[in-house]
């Protein structure tokens, strides 16, 4: 027998018991879930497994264990399992750490720590400060929306009035920097963990220390401002305390960097969506414009009321953003892992003893698509599936309270996302300034018609990619124009 064979007849014995070991070991483990149960060779974040998964989630379970030779995880698609998760942020803790030091990875006192400080920040003052800072124009879409969302967070941040004029250079000066560092070392992140592509180390190491080097800047910028103590800036409720119970520079900037990342990119791409289903979808526009021109008829000189006044009768835009988020949402899946320590949850009126150190996937995918929940299209973009009226004779449209409810856009529990009122602000903001005298519209390419075009635009929504976050694929190939109403 040559060696060759040889070689052969022992890879043949030995890599099945090098992977039959480990998975018996987790089939113990997951039996005892009394869950259904699904095996396969690759973990949960390989490449054939990100290709399997959605054939996996066509037929929904309220709950089911992916078994691997690395470990069974619990994937979770139950509303009720879903709030349990959620509420009890000291037994199903995050598993991964983005900066070492900021609000979303942190557990126990720390974190009530950071949450204290974090959600001082986001107050109605500042909220104003977000209304009256989106008065871009849209020409390239996606990076426009980028770079819209990154230059309200430096506003927010670095906000005075406009009585200093180094922060103003700081403002205008590193927004540019900030987003191409920024999209650098969020690129490479997201082809690690969605690709083989290795991204140029260099870059990487470059655009790493230069997004230090900025926020440094930006912290210090603003500690050295004569008005700390202004209230209508994000960060001078977490650098005012100058006790030992307020944030670190490092904490700062961990922050900084993570309010920089979930108020960039998860609000840029649902006005990224916004944008061209209103654009595919033109009566869904017209209805929104309806709305808008109400709100402009409150105001005496025909612009967009002060926030106080236009926030209140936000409904349609309201329910848009969340119609969007429901089937767009920039995070498909929330991630959880259980403690040192067995946890109970109740599955259908069933106690459930989840194992230690297991990971949790909570299907944000799966429950915003429900049909028991959505009705029998939940799949289609209809923002008015959110809008309920008081009697069959009323006009007065109100905001189902099931919608927000059943939502995990912002997740929920004592780690809802802080700045959930932010994000919608923005948006809102962003969506009254394009829409107030303007409609936007698809740029049909030669040859092609308008129901081509449309058809074009919405397939390539439908085949939206998941990278850190969800995205739409070559948006920028997508001709928009933007006409007078």
């Amino acid at each position: 027998m040559s060696v060759v064979s040889a070689g052969l007849i022992l890879v043949a014995v030995a890599w099945p018991l090098y992977l039959g070991w480990p998975l018996y070991r987790n089939w113990m483990r997951a039996i005892k879930l009394d869950v259904p149960i699904i095996i396969s060779p690759t973990s949960s974040g390989s490449l054939p497994w990100l290709s399997l998964r959605y054939l996996l989630d066509h037929n929904l379970l309220p709950a089911r264990i992916a078994l691997t030779p690395a470990t069974c995880e619990l994937f979770v698609a139950d509303r009720s399992v879903v709030k349990q998760v959620l509420a009890r942020r000291n037994d199903f803790l995050k598993p991964h750490k983005i900066t070492r030091t900021g609000r979303f990875q942190v557990e126990g006192a720390d974190w009530q720590r950071h949450r204290k400080l974090t959600a001082r920040a986001f107050h109605e003052k500042m909220h104003e400060t977000v209304w009256w800072t989106n008065t871009g124009s849209v020409r390239t879409t996606r990076a426009d929306m980028m770079r819209l969302s990154l230059g309200v967070l430096f506003k927010v941040c670095l906000n005075n009035g406009g009585s200093n004029n180094n922060i103003t250079g700081t403002l205008t000066g590193n927004i540019a920097a900030c987003h191409w560092h920024l999209s650098v070392v969020l690129g490479a992140i997201s082809r690690s963990v969605t690709t083989a592509q290795r991204s140029n180390e260099e870059d990487v190491i470059t655009s790493t220390k230069a997004l230090g080097a900025l926020l440094t800047e930006l912290v210090e910028t603003r500690r050295a401002s004569p008005n700390n103590n202004l209230q209508g800036d994000l960060l001078s409720p977490i650098l005012a305390p100058a006790d030992h119970r307020g944030l670190s520079d490092d904490e700062a900037m961990g922050n900084s960097f993570l309010f920089m990342f979930a108020g960039h990119e998860t609000t840029a791409n649902p006005l990224i969506y916004i944008i061209h289903l209103l654009a595919i979808f033109p009566a869904w526009q017209d209805w929104a414009a309806a709305e808008i021109d109400q709100i402009i008829c409150l105001s005496e000189n025909g612009e967009v009321p002060q926030y106080g006044t236009s926030f209140p009768h936000l409904k349609r835009l309201r329910v848009i953003l969340y119609e969007t988020l429901r089937l767009y949402g920039p995070v498909p899946t929330i991630m959880r892992m259980t403690s040192g320590h067995d946890q109970t949850i109740t599955l259908s009126d069933k106690v459930v003893v989840i194992p230690s150190n297991t990971p949790v996937q909570l299907n944000a995918m799966a429950l915003h698509t429900n049909p028991q929940q959505w009705g029998p299209d939940p799949l289609a973009w209809k923002p008015d599936r959110g809008i309920s009226k008081a009697s069959n004779e009323s006009s007065e449209e109100h905001i189902s309270k099931d919608l927000s409810s059943c939502l995990l856009a912002w997740a929920d529990g004592p780690r809802v996302c802080p700045g959930q009122k932010f994000s919608q602000i923005e948006v809102f903001a962003v969506l009254l300034r394009l829409l107030k005298n303007h409609r936007v519209e698809l740029v049909p390419r030669p040859g092609q018609t308008m129901d081509h075009a449309r058809s074009y635009a919405y397939n390539l929504i439908q085949n939206s990619v998941l990278t850190l976050t969800l995205q739409m694929p070559m948006a920028e190939s997508l001709g928009l124009r933007w006409v007078e109403r």
